[in-house]
């Protein structure tokens, strides 16, 4: 079935690696088109030389290439155009603070190496074909309120968790609510919704309000007033 699809879809690649290249093109160049690059030297030189209506529909990057960390190219990088194509992570370093610090710089998602080809198209699939549940979609575009308080620079899933969390009648969410809601139950990396949770912890800590974990996977949203 996904073997007939065929998006019209740009992907640029940064992978270094010649085995897993092999992989992407096994698995991405005849649903997509593909362009792929082992530095971040000559990704940056495509992205300076690429029209604006011509960049690719998303990013697929290894953490550490040749040249650099591509994290810390985002972070270093001048050309805005870098900011507004959605990234995911592939690598094989499986380690909490790498995935907190992807998802801090803006990681739509992170795979472990060595991955399964069908959990890699239906993360890329989700990332090209929009969002696909429609009572969370609005939530990437509009900001969002807690008791009257708007919440600024909060990334698209942790807009989509917190809203989870405020239209629950008790402002509490289960591991289930959350990988059926955001991730549509798509195979996720098992510490990435703790991630998340993290990140958007970190952010309502500094207007007044916290993440408590209940235990048996459900957490709710309180004000630090309510003693924890």
């Amino acid at each position: 079935m996904n073997d007939a699809i065929n998006t019209n879809k740009t992907i640029w690649v940064l992978e270094d690696d010649k085995g897993c290249q092999f992989v992407y093109e096994q698995t991405l160049d005849h649903r997509y088109s593909t362009k792929y690059f082992e530095r971040l030297d000559e990704f940056t030189v495509a992205l300076e030389n690429t029209p604006s209506e011509e960049l690719p529909q998303m990013i697929i990057a290894d953490l550490m290439l040749g040249d650099g960390n591509f994290l810390n190219f985002l972070t270093n990088s001048k050309d805005s155009n870098i900011l507004n194509i959605p990234f995911i992570i592939v690598s094989s370093i499986d380690d909490i603070d790498a995935l907190r610090f992807c998802f801090k710089e803006g990681a739509l998602d992170y795979l472990t190496k060595p991955f399964k080809k069908n959990e890699l198209l239906v993360k890329i699939e989700n990332v090209v074909s929009g969002p696909a549940r429609p009572s969370l979609s609005s939530s990437g575009l509009k900001k969002i309120k807690i008791d009257g308080t708007d919440i600024d620079n909060l990334t698209s899933k942790q807009k989509q968790l917190l809203s989870l969390f405020l239209d629950s009648r008790d402002r509490t969410v289960t591991r289930d609510d959350i990988l059926e809601k955001v991730w549509g139950r798509t195979n996720v990396h098992p510490k990435t919704v703790d991630v998340h949770l993290y990140n958007l912890r970190r952010k309502l800590h500094t207007i007044g309000y916290m993440i408590r974990s209940e235990g048996g996977g459900r957490w709710a949203l309180l004000s630090d007033r309510v003693d924890a």
